[in-house]
């Protein structure tokens, strides 16, 4: 056998499959951040909530984690995209909360400090916020303990789940662009009605302006 073409063809395939790897763990939805609260001069404390929203699926599941490194006790409020409460959590430094959305939409998660000495002391109290979806919320190395499965079994478990994943982010994406299609070819119809019913007024008023302008000339005796 032809060993020297074999082995090339195995790194291939080997870097092939490590770039495919690679490409779903980035597709992988895990986010952080950090930020500070805000003072807008509203007469209640939740009128100066910092709110952070992302877009979800339905059926998607969520879970995030926070917490103020300085330890300062702070209030969090979820809401669902119709302005729902889904939970809420009140004077704590930390916190952790997950879920699975039930309508598609922007999922909103307000922080909020109840007593404000200064309020010009908030833009110094930081938020740390840790939000995962889909896939980044399994835990793939407690699951490769408890069932006792090597890191090949472990690394396609995790590979399918991405896969799986990334499929319903696609066709979520597909209805998306659909829907912006349908609502570009509508707009389009409509303007182009728009357009037309602007040129047969502008035509009708100038061949009104012509008669009554020449008939005022006739009846003035200039023409």
């Amino acid at each position: 056998p032809d060993t020297g073409a074999t082995q090339p063809r195995g790194r291939m395939r080997a870097r092939t499959a490590f770039a495919i790897t690679a490409l779903f763990a980035a597709l992988t939805v895990a986010r952080g951040m950090e930020f500070d609260l805000v003072d807008r001069g509203a007469s209640s404390p939740e009128g100066n909530m910092k709110c952070v929203q992302e877009e979800l699926k339905r059926k998607t599941l969520v879970m995030f984690s926070y917490e103020t490194p300085d330890r300062t006790h702070i209030n969090i409020r979820l809401f669902d995209p119709d302005g729902g409460s889904i939970w809420n959590n009140s004077d704590t430094h930390r916190g952790s909360y997950a879920f699975t959305t039930k309508i598609e939409g922007d999922h909103k998660a307000c922080f909020y400090k109840t007593t404000v000495d200064d309020p010009a002391d908030l833009k110094h109290h930081k938020v740390r916020l840790d939000w995962k979806t889909g896939v980044a919320v399994m835990d793939y190395e407690k699951i490769a303990q408890g069932k006792h499965v090597n890191k090949v079994a472990d690394s396609l478990r995790r590979l399918e789940a991405d896969l799986r994943d990334t499929h319903e982010t696609m066709l979520w994406l597909r209805r998306k662009e659909a829907e912006l299609r349908d609502l570009n070819e509508a707009t389009n119809s409509r303007v182009t009605w728009l357009s037309i019913m602007t040129l047969v007024v502008c035509v009708g008023l100038c061949v009104w302006q012509v008669m009554f302008l020449n008939q005022f000339f006739q009846r003035k005796k200039l023409l």
